[in-house]
């Protein structure tokens, strides 16, 4: 533990502006939105495992963090601009993104999963060729499933719809992100649905800082993020705001 206090510490309070270091508060820009991700009733849910998750970090760290909200468009031009030292994103760490900024690890995926019937023995595409499959309609997920050729996909308008094909036998599994799909097999339909994967991309929640900065918070942050799924801190906190 005396490490990573000493190793958050150091890092932390050298990293960004003299502010920061001087008050050993770090800035974090957070649209509560999560525009362009549309979290819908979870929205309370994520903002609150945030809150926890900075708060845990502080405990190891003894570094204070400064939540600073801002809007959709303006989170980016907000950090490039210094008025914070990192934002929290959904920003997916694509070459021309990784060209401008560094990228923590996820510390909530956000991406898709498959769902299927409690009682069936499937845990990834492969195993259901030429079945069908179902997805939202207009869900980007279905590029994976373009992917798999013989499988024959299906779209729903909506979540329930969707999953309840599952029950009747219309599809055999259907492809959700996992935020709503543990929300619906944990509640309604508990004991009939089960989540058989996990996310199918890396899609997710991170810290993201300007790449003309030292990388040395998003090195100290990924070591918090793993120190606390070892001590499966973070899986307790997913687990509190019904996000595990």
């Amino acid at each position: 533990m005396r490490w990573l206090i000493l190793f958050l510490t150091v890092f932390l309070s050298s990293c960004g502006s003299e502010g920061q270091g001087r008050h050993g508060t770090f800035r974090i820009g957070i649209d509560p939105t999560w525009s362009p991700i549309d979290f819908k009733d979870q929205q309370p849910y994520v903002n609150g495992y945030v809150e926890d998750l900075l708060l845990e970090i502080s405990r190891y760290s003894g570094v204070a963090f400064e939540k600073i909200p801002a809007n959709w468009d303006s989170l980016f031009d907000g950090l490039k601009e210094e008025r914070y030292d990192a934002v929290f994103s959904s920003l997916p760490p694509y070459a021309f993104n990784l060209a401008k900024y560094d990228f923590s690890k996820n510390f909530l995926d956000i991406g898709p999963v498959l769902v299927t019937a409690w009682s069936a023995h499937i845990s990834k595409l492969d195993q259901i060729p030429e079945e069908m499959v179902g997805i939202l309609t207009g869900d980007p997920a279905a590029l994976i499933l373009e992917q798999h050729p013989t499988i024959i996909i299906r779209s729903y308008n909506s979540i329930p719809e969707m999953l309840d094909a599952i029950l009747g036998g219309q599809i055999q599994a259907a492809l959700l992100n996992c935020l709503p799909a543990s929300s619906y097999t944990r509640d309604l339909y508990a004991g009939r649905l089960k989540i058989a994967s996990a996310p199918l991309t890396d899609a997710g929640l991170h810290a993201v800082c300007l790449k003309k900065n030292p990388d040395r918070f998003i090195r100290a942050f990924n070591n918090a993020l793993e120190h606390m799924k070892k001590k499966k801190t973070s899986e307790t906190l997913q687990k509190k705001w019904n996000l595990s």
